[in-house]
């Protein structure tokens, strides 16, 4: 059987570099879930250009803020005749 190799000594590929602590990576995680789950709910989006922590107060409001109107898509909920 091969032996397993983990690209450093920190036991984690290569590929994939250390921001801080195990937490920094699962709060990227996270966020990156989040975003992409309410990008998917809400239809609106984020700028590209620019890592999320570096948008304006006003382009998160935007995005995040609930504006409470009737749901879009195929899985939303029929509007009661």
């Amino acid at each position: 059987m091969p032996e397993r190799t983990t690209g450093g000594p920190s036991g984690r590929p290569a590929s994939h570099p250390r921001s801080g602590t195990d937490d920094d990576t699962g709060d990227e995680l996270l966020a990156v879930v989040l975003i992409r789950m309410w990008a998917l709910a809400s239809g609106r989006t984020l700028r590209s250009d620019v890592p999320p922590d570096q948008l304006s107060e006003e382009e998160l409001i935007a995005f995040w803020a609930d504006d409470m109107t009737a749901q879009a898509g195929r899985h939303a909920r029929p509007a009661a005749a």
